[in-house]
């Protein structure tokens, strides 16, 4: 029980109130056509992807990504991310799942949320689906040590918050 509250938490703090990016790199995404922008701190070293950026905190406590893929139906996203975890070499707990519905700048968002393993030991899986438009959807993603979820809360908060709609 303490568990669910406390991921409850975690995920209603991530999405509050906005909170300040600065020190930020702004990365407007996809390359092509961009629709949406995300700001990740300078401090976690952040870097385009093929298809978005990533980041880790400079203690390398929590790794951060945010891709923007194309829309077939969210079903098929979670299972894009979930495999993306796996690629990754992190082992989630298909039972601990909670999942949520939230709106962030305007998006409609589905979040979804695990315990894992991966190498370094007990982690925290976060997946938030934001819908962009009819055809795109933002994949923002997180691992890291219990601890360190809670360490970097306020600059994990900071990250979702920033993610803003150019063009609207």
């Amino acid at each position: 029980m303490r568990n669910i509250i406390a991921t409850t938490a975690v995920l209603g703090f991530l999405f509050a109130n906005p909170a300040s990016t600065a020190s930020a790199k702004p990365f407007e995404l996809p390359d092509t056509k961009p629709i949406v922008t995300i700001d990740l701190p300078n401090a976690w070293s952040p870097e385009e992807i093929e298809k978005g950026a990533q980041a880790t905190s400079p203690d390398t406590s929590i790794y951060v990504a945010f891709e923007v893929q194309n829309l077939k139906n969210l079903e098929n996203a979670i299972v894009e991310g979930v495999k993306f975890f796996a690629e990754s070499g992190v082992k989630i707990d298909p039972k601990s799942q909670k999942k949520s519905e939230a709106k962030i700048n305007g998006f409609d968002v589905v979040d979804l949320g695990w315990d894992g393993v991966d190498k370094d030991g007990p982690t925290k899986v976060s997946l938030s689906i934001i819908v962009l438009s009819e055809t795109k959807v933002g994949m923002l993603s997180y691992w890291g040590s219990p601890a360190g979820e809670t360490k970097y809360a306020a600059q994990l908060k900071a990250i979702a918050n920033s993610i803003q709609p150019l063009g609207r």
